[in-house]
């Protein structure tokens, strides 16, 4: 097949030559890649099918005073204290982590494809884990060119290998907020918590979602029911706690701070 982006043969995921998906659709707004079945742009964040996405809920559900401040805040500004505390590297297009550093494997800059070595030769789940780790990175340093580059490949790698245990399911509910779809962020996360009730990192972004759907009764809810169960489940090392030690204390602070303001 072709890449319908710069048309080299290519085949797989992703091109081999400039990166882009293989399988995605574009924006009718601008022209951006985004997955299949995905409800906003992740380039210019117009809604890609009826019934509104989550950029337009959160805009017509907002709160009088400091309510719409809050959900913001949250939803906004504390989502980069939660991917630095994470521990993902800062990632620039083409440099590497901050401060010296070769790029994850297979992935060079945005306008220069995937580097050195093609995604495509990498195990599916080794394939996310970089991609994952990208996005993140690019979006703790507010590198926005890049999430949007990179954010699209991940969700379609995602969407493949369909996790269905907690702390895959959290991976999945952040790529989606990063992207700002808090609707598809919550479903990741409530079916995370079928399973779980009380897995405190499934809580934390579930109620983070709610909160930037503007939905400040359920984010309250999710919120006090992390506390109540804090203490136990930072007990139990259930897995997948291990792998973000820091980030507990930041969702903890979080929550006290959105429940002490009212």
């Amino acid at each position: 097949m072709k890449c319908p982006s710069c048309g080299a043969a290519a085949s797989g995921n992703f091109c081999a030559s400039c990166g882009n998906p293989l399988n995605a659709k574009k924006c009718p707004s601008c022209g951006a890649a985004v997955p299949p079945g995905s409800r906003f742009c992740t380039g210019c964040g117009n809604t890609l099918s009826g019934g509104g996405g989550a950029k337009n809920r959160v805009a017509q559900s907002s709160t009088p005073g400091g309510n719409t401040n809050l959900a913001w805040w949250v939803a906004g500004a504390l989502m980069v204290v939660v991917l630095i505390a994470l521990g993902y590297p800062v990632l620039t297009r083409g440099n590497g982590p901050a401060g010296g550093g070769a790029a994850p494997p297979g992935m060079g800059g945005a306008t220069g494809g995937v580097g050195a070595v093609d995604l495509t030769t990498m195990p599916l789940e080794e394939q996310g884990t970089v991609l994952f780790n990208r996005v993140m990175g690019s979006s703790s340093s507010g590198d926005t060119a890049d999430v949007e580059f990179f954010l699209p490949k991940a969700l379609i790698i995602y969407e493949q290998l369909a996790p269905t245990d907690p702390d895959g399911l959290y991976h999945y509910a952040l790529l989606y907020q990063v992207g700002g779809d808090f609707e598809a962020a919550l479903a990741k996360a409530e079916e995370g918590l079928a399973q779980i009730p009380d897995y405190l990192l499934l809580l934390a972004v579930a109620a983070e979602a709610s909160v930037g759907l503007g939905d400040l009764a359920g984010a309250r809810e999710l919120y006090s029911h992390f506390l109540d169960v804090y203490d136990a489940e930072m007990g139990l090392l259930r897995p997948g706690y291990e792998h973000h030690q820091n980030i507990f204390t930041v969702y903890r602070d979080e929550a006290q701070a959105f429940l002490s303001s009212g």
